[in-house]
């Protein structure tokens, strides 16, 4: 489950157990599964300079959740998926991740009660 707040991304601890290697990481759209993809990123990719003048933003890991803040972030969701603050504190929404490819996606398709 990932709970998306107005300043932040809040992940359950079965979602954040997968970024415990990563030092940071991409935060992207996907238009066709209307979600919100979450790649991680080692310090050995960012020492390597792959993601130099890409935005990165950082993961915090704690032992029952992890947290990326910026309400930047969120505000760039907010351009392609509608999210009221105003009406609601949070939004929660079920979560799938991509062995393969190393990514989280949340599916904003369908908000979890």
């Amino acid at each position: 489950i990932a709970t998306i707040y107005e300043t932040n991304i809040t992940l359950n601890t079965v979602a954040s157990n997968n970024f415990q290697s990563f030092y940071t990481t991409l935060i992207g759209y996907d238009h066709d599964s209307d979600s919100i993809i979450i790649k991680g990123i080692t310090k050995e990719e960012i020492t390597l300079g792959l993601y130099k003048g890409i935005d990165t933003h950082p993961i915090s890991i704690k032992p029952s959740y992890g947290r990326i803040n910026g309400k930047r972030i969120i505000e760039n969701i907010m351009t392609f998926h509608p999210l009221d603050f105003s009406k609601k504190k949070f939004y929660k929404f079920n979560c799938e991740w991509n062995q393969k490819e190393k990514v989280l996606k949340i599916k904003l398709d369908k908000e979890v009660l």
